[in-house]
């Protein structure tokens, strides 16, 4: 399943959600009373009885909600749908929940207020419920402040660096090192994007700017960014959407294919073969780029990535310039 899908579910006479599915999961948090347990009632409703239930439900693709007591031969019948997984499910947070949503050609909305560990998914698909009378929609708990800086509820810290902190410990750490390597700023990686908490909290003391996958990074994104919060003077977060994305983003590689890839994504990102946008651009890099000078390697970044104008393209998409 792949594409952009606008999901319309009302109930006669009362509550109205509109919102709109992109990925393959999507989060949606908050607290009791805010309507989460409602929307996945109704489309649970819907899926039993359609229009008779006093729900109607509008959607280019099929939406059904899990149900508790047999969700995995439920799962085994559902392909190409929208499947909604409240946080009753009782393996919701399981290893083994996640693989049937990472293997699976359907899209995932699941309705909890706990982190995912097992899953991949990216920090612009965690959305809180927004009300207004009777009509809902979704919001993003996280904001983008610009050069893809994200913070809580306040804008995004701007100050000078003196490291330059990233999940990555090949390409991208390889390509960040070479491009600061005759400033003062030191380039370091975490190895792991689940590592960057336990790694911030150590150097509290430095002024640290955060490069990270942001198509990915939902699990971690809430302990980051309170900690951000905290530490305002120093620990900046910055999270596009993942390395490989940066590099084709740059206008380093030209045509009109990666245009018109780079602004619907969502098109070309087929869930069942692609378990995150990160996934997808890096094989669509390695693609483009197979018979050129630009030729992408996780292992190696290429030399043609590290040229001057080639890498200050790179950089300017987040801004990442001044060093103290």
């Amino acid at each position: 399943m792949n594409g952009s899908h606008l999901v319309k579910i009302s109930r006669r006479r009362g509550t109205k959600y509109t919102f709109t599915i992109k990925r393959n999961i999507t989060i949606v948090r908050g607290d009791s009373g805010t309507g989460k347990t409602t929307l996945f009632d109704m489309v649970a409703d819907y899926m039993r009885t359609g229009e008779q239930s006093g729900v109607s439900l509008q959607c280019d693709c099929p939406c059904v909600a899990l149900t508790d007591y047999d969700w995995r031969n439920q799962l085994s019948s559902v392909h190409d749908s929208i499947v909604f997984v409240d946080e009753g499910l009782k393996e919701i947070h399981s290893d083994e929940f996640a693989h049937h949503v990472l293997y699976s050609s359907n899209y995932f909305v699941l309705i909890s207020r706990a982190d995912f560990p097992y899953l991949p998914y990216s920090v612009d698909e965690i959305y809180k419920i927004k009300t207004s009378g009777k009509y809902h929609s979704f919001i993003p708990v996280y904001q983008d402040r610009g050069n893809h800086r994200y913070a809580i509820s306040r804008s995004a810290p701007k100050q000078d660096f003196s490291i330059l902190l990233c999940e990555d410990s090949k390409s991208g750490f390889q390509f960040f090192e070479r491009h600061f390597a005759d400033s003062e700023l030191t380039c370091t990686s975490a190895m792991t994007n689940s590592a960057i908490l336990r790694w911030l909290d150590q150097h509290l003391d430095d002024r640290v700017f955060v490069v990270a996958d942001g198509a990915a990074f939902g699990c971690y994104a809430d302990r980051v960014l309170k900690l951000q919060d905290i530490h305002r003077d120093t620990v900046t977060v910055c999270l596009p959407e993942s390395f490989e994305w940066l590099l084709l983003s740059s206008g380093v590689i030209s045509g009109l294919d990666v245009k018109t890839v780079l602004e619907t994504p969502e098109a070309f990102v087929n869930s069942e073969k692609f378990k995150s946008w990160e996934d997808f651009f890096y094989k669509y890099l390695r693609e483009i780029t197979e018979d050129s000078v630009f030729h992408y390697d996780k292992d190696c970044i290429p030399e043609a990535f590290c040229t001057g104008g080639n890498s200050a393209k790179v950089m300017a998409l987040i801004a990442c310039r001044n060093v103290r």
